[in-house]
């Protein structure tokens, strides 16, 4: 994953034929996020799960392989029912989403 704490851009950021779907992406992440951490507190392992592999497939059709790797840690967490990853892994994807944001003219 990226060391620093600045902004993360799209690897695909230059090729404007995904240029709408990052923005789609980006300006719904808030959203994903907030929802997968509904997901794990209320300890809905399943929904959690799919949600994940929503967010990671996603991510990796926009070019952020570093929100793949991290939710696919969290889904390893999930499936394996431990909470506290889970959390930690999450903990993690909320900042790297941030940081995503950040990256993004117009999705804050």
């Amino acid at each position: 994953m990226v060391a620093n704490g600045g902004p993360i851009h799209s690897s695909l950021e230059d090729d404007p034929s995904h240029a709408e779907a990052i923005e789609a992406f980006v300006v719904a992440l808030a959203e994903r996020i907030d929802a997968l951490q509904d997901n794990e507190v209320s300890g809905d392992w399943p929904r959690l799960i799919a949600n994940l592999g929503e967010l990671s497939r996603g991510a990796g059709q926009c070019g952020y392989p570093d929100l793949v790797q991290c939710a696919e840690e969290a889904a390893r967490a999930a499936r394996d029912r431990n909470r506290e990853l889970a959390y930690k892994a999450l903990v993690v994807l909320t900042e790297l989403a941030q940081r995503v944001r950040r990256a993004h003219r117009g999705s804050l």
